[in-house]
């Protein structure tokens, strides 16, 4: 019997594997894009995310309970669900070396600074291969055990360093002017595209999503951008956040318990490796979905492969100076295309009908 989650775990899901991203990934580049006006770069891209969610919606809606590779392959045939699964596989390839060459060079830079990065890249991986290679159920378990633990350190370091922070740094209000703040909305907005996920895993669902949760979804992710980057600001103030790697991890080196009590940010690790490693294996996950395989030896191989794939930058040495260009200059402005042009292929496909026949196939 197939297994299926309720919207709860799915929630949980989300937020571990997605907010993520949004405290590791998308902060340090929001922060050189719009500096100080950052807090307004993720307004401007909370109210265009909220309409691209509607759109959203009203695909999972037409897709109902059938998987997206279903009722891709009833409406467009194997050509065209070849061509978009493809697509969807490759920026969730893009979206998994970030991740992957995000947490290992954290790892190494701030905990293992004497150790291989072969070591700490390989380990890493092999981790989140095998959570993937047990299945949803186990990411999606991981996942409700853990978002719980990272939320209460998130709120916790937010009020331990409440007295080192100044939120006199976030005036003069809007002096950085409409293109950097326009800048900030796109990597905000693209960032977020990884909602996209709701796709490939809303048939799992016992009960279908609504808008609401959607919305709760998509704010909450939200709060997790406006939350480390209002810190930030209040904390380095706005040219200094800029020029940190790790501006939400500098945070947790601020936290002083008591008098005697410092250097806690091993908690950060903790939160880090949480996210990340459920992130790494849901991408692993999807991708072996969306290749379509029946078999699960070869489901398998999908997977090993995806997570080689993930690593290679990584264990080659890509100067990080180079990646952090690659990714501020052309990812986040790629993804927010990528995402709407995406989004209105499928939508104009809600209005074709699905042929007869299809949809009562499995895949597993």
């Amino acid at each position: 019997m197939e297994v299926s989650f309720s919207r709860l775990q799915i929630v949980f899901l989300l937020l571990l594997s997605l907010g993520i991203s949004n405290h590791v990934l998308i902060i340090p580049h929001l922060l050189q894009a719009a500096k100080r006006d950052a807090w307004f770069s993720i307004l401007l891209a909370y109210l265009a995310l909220i309409g691209w969610s509607l759109i959203l919606y009203l695909i999972l809606k037409s897709i109902g309970k059938l998987s997206f590779y279903l009722w891709l392959k009833g409406r467009v045939g194997m050509l065209g669900l070849s061509i978009v699964s493809g697509c969807i596989a490759s920026y969730l390839i893009a979206a998994g070396i970030m991740i992957v060459f995000d947490t290992t060079k954290n790892v190494s830079i701030y905990f293992l600074p004497r150790t291989p990065d072969f070591v700490v890249i390989l380990s890493f991986i092999y981790l989140a291969y095998m959570a993937a290679k047990s299945g949803l159920k186990t990411i999606v378990y991981m996942s409700t055990m853990l978002l719980p633990i990272v939320w209460m350190l998130g709120i916790g370091v937010s009020l331990m360093t409440k007295s080192s922070k100044d939120y006199g740094m976030l005036h003069p209000l809007l002096k950085e002017g409409l293109g950097s703040q326009l800048s900030g909305g796109v990597v905000v907005f693209g960032g977020s595209i990884d909602l996209m996920v709701l796709l490939l895993i809303q048939h799992k669902l016992s009960k279908p999503l609504n808008y609401g949760v959607i919305f709760l979804v998509l704010t909450l992710l939200i709060g997790l951008i406006m939350g480390p980057t209002l810190g930030s600001l209040a904390a380095f103030g706005p040219y200094q956040a800029a020029n940190l790697r790790f501006p939400a991890f500098e945070q947790w080196r601020l936290v002083m318990i008591g008098r005697q009590i410092s250097h806690v940010d091993f908690l950060a690790a903790f939160q880090l490796m949480a996210g990340s490693i459920v992130r790494t294996a849901l991408i692993i996950h999807l991708i072996s979905e969306l290749a379509g395989v029946r078999s699960p030896k070869y489901r398998q191989v999908v997977m090993l492969l995806s997570a080689a794939i993930l690593s290679l930058p990584s264990l080659f040495k890509v100067s990080d100076i180079r990646m952090q260009e690659i990714i501020h200059n052309y990812f986040y402005t790629y993804s927010l295309w990528f995402g709407v042009a995406i989004t209105a292929v499928l939508f104009t496909l809600t209005y074709i009908p699905q042929r007869k026949g299809k949809g009562n196939e499995s895949i597993t």
